[in-house]
């Protein structure tokens, strides 16, 4: 039992690992329970945004630490993020004072930069900025947050109004000494909360992480995609080969006689690109508020480093409106100003990014599986048979399992030709399929191989399997063993009891003997005495 319960955990463990590994492939795209929360709160949102003050430090009186010793190892943020532009350079940045009798001094080294931009964005809306390395604080340290000028920060602190918060007065970035009575209770609750070891925070007001995390979180607001506009997002790409199964995204429905098209983009050259697949989507399958899926007749094949593209349609009373997160986003590439219908498949000329980095509430299912990849390759004909040859970028995990080719649009199709050799170092693959017709003009080769990402899953699945089968004969001999062993003790227990009766058999048999002698030689006494 103990062995099953092993190789059931065994088991799991790998699920669970073939599970992240399909995550971790398109983990640029939007988390899908920050789909669904902005999805289910379109239209509802009602807390302004606001931001600190520009070129300000401000001593955030309200956390105490109250160890002796500890580390700030993160901060949880409300925060705002923008794109890295001529304009926008500036982050902002914590430090630590030190109490020195009646004001505070700046810790020497204590400094940490914020630093966001479009390429490490919140996925699930939580921003848990790490300190490496930490910052040591002590006891009675404090801790403080600057915000350099508002127009040109990458990225800007968020405040909301009406919740108690101990801080102090405003002071000019660069400051290093604060005085000890400048504290003030506000009803300005700046959205930072240090996270230490050790548990070393208390808040005047009770502050806790998850309440700034739960604010953070309202305070990122959604708009409907700008309208017969066409994006491509560099930054939301698959970091493995696969196919896309189920499109997932939030939208409000006016209706469905306009639809938007969920896209996937392969950039070819600098300035090329080629859309690989797409889906007219619509509101056929509504899972929740303003949230929808749609399943793809046929899987859309995509490759390592693909990315995700959207064109939006007309919005009018009688379409389907994709929405987005507004800014804190990754990239936004727009091919435009306007079209009214989606693109064709090929973009050949300088993509512009526009200067807001939304964020579109879509995401995706993916399966991993056999994926084409392209090979070079040379050919040479005999009658009646064309013979292949072609050479493949060396890849242990690539499995070559099968190949296909066509010839130009003169020539009758070939049908799936057969694999002769695969020759290391090069996967060096001949092919050969006999003509019916007149020799034919190879245009195209591909080739089909195993996903590398599945290649390790497969394994375990096979360890699995042969450790299963081990443990199961393992399982069987044990009980065997424990069976013979059982019955040869109940042997020896019955032998033993047998022998342990027999004196007793004995004695009886003795006695009784020796009763009837002396029975006799009475007999014979009375006999004698009477004669």
């Amino acid at each position: 039992m103990v062995l099953m319960i092993n190789f059931l955990f065994f088991i799991t463990v790998l699920y669970q690992e073939t599970v992240l590994g399909q995550q971790n492939c398109t983990d640029k795209f939007m988390d899908l329970s920050l789909v669904k929360y902005r999805a289910q709160n379109i239209g509802k949102e009602s807390i302004t945004e606001q931001y600190m003050a520009s070129n300000a430090l401000r001593v955030l009186w309200e956390y105490q630490f109250n160890c002796s010793s500890a580390n700030i190892t993160s901060l949880i943020l409300g925060i705002n993020i923008r794109r890295v532009t001529d304009c926008h350079r500036l982050f902002p940045s914590v430090q630590v004072f030190t109490s020195n009798g009646s004001h505070y001094d700046l810790v020497t080294g204590s400094e940490r930069i914020i630093y966001y931009t479009t390429s490490n964005v919140s996925t699930n809306g939580m921003f848990e900025y790490l300190l490496d390395p930490p910052i040591k604080v002590m006891n009675g340290d404090v801790l403080a947050i600057s915000q350099p000028f508002k127009k040109s920060s990458v990225v800007r602190v968020h405040y909301i109004n009406g919740i108690n918060f101990s801080s102090s007065m405003e002071y000019l970035i660069g400051s290093e000494t604060i005085d000890l009575g400048n504290s003030v209770i506000s009803n300005e609750l700046i959205l930072v909360y240090p996270i230490t070891s050790g548990y070393c925070v208390n808040s005047t007001n009770s502050i806790t992480a998850a309440f700034i995390k739960e604010k953070a979180l309202e305070i990122q607001r959604s708009q409907p995609f700008h309208y017969l506009s066409q994006y491509i997002y560099p930054q939301i790409v698959f970091s493995c080969n696969g196919s896309v199964t189920k499109w997932i995204f939030g939208a409000y429905s006016m209706g469905s006689s306009s639809q938007p098209e969920l896209q996937i983009w392969r950039q070819t050259s600098t300035n090329n690109y080629r859309k690989v697949a797409s889906s007219l989507v619509d509101t056929s399958i509504l899972v929740g508020p303003n949230l929808f899926e749609f399943i793809p007749q046929a899987q859309l094949q995509f490759q390592e480093g693909d990315m995700l593209g959207v064109y939006s349609n007309i919005n009018n009373e009688d379409s389907l409106v994709l929405y987005e997160q507004r800014e804190s986003g990754p990239m936004n590439l727009e091919i435009g100003p306007v079209f009214d219908s989606p693109l064709p498949t090929t973009v050949s000329h300088q993509l512009d990014a526009v200067t807001n980095n939304d964020f579109p509430l879509v995401t995706v299912e993916i399966s991993s599986g056999i994926q084409p990849i392209s090979a070079m390759y040379t050919s040479s004909t005999t009658k009646g048979t064309l013979i292949i040859s072609s050479s493949l970028i060396a890849d242990k995990s690539i499995l070559v399992s099968s190949l296909s080719f066509q010839t130009d649009s003169t020539q009758p199709p070939l049908e799936t030709a057969t694999v002769v050799s695969i020759q290391p170092p090069l996967e060096t693959v001949t092919v050969v399929s006999t003509l019916t017709e007149a020799t034919p003009t190879l245009t195209t080769l591909s080739c089909s191989k195993i996903s590398s990402d599945l290649v390790p899953w497969l394994i375990g699945g096979a360890v699995g399997v042969f450790l299963f089968i081990i443990l199961f004969c393992l399982l069987v001999v044990g009980c065997t063993v424990a069976f013979m062993k059982k019955r040869k003790r109940n042997f020896g227990l019955e032998a033993s009891r047998n022998y342990a009766l027999e004196p007793d058999y004995i004695t009886v048999d003795i006695e009784t003997r020796m009763g009837s002698a002396l029975n006799m030689a009475k007999d014979e006494d009375n006999y004698v005495f009477m004669t």
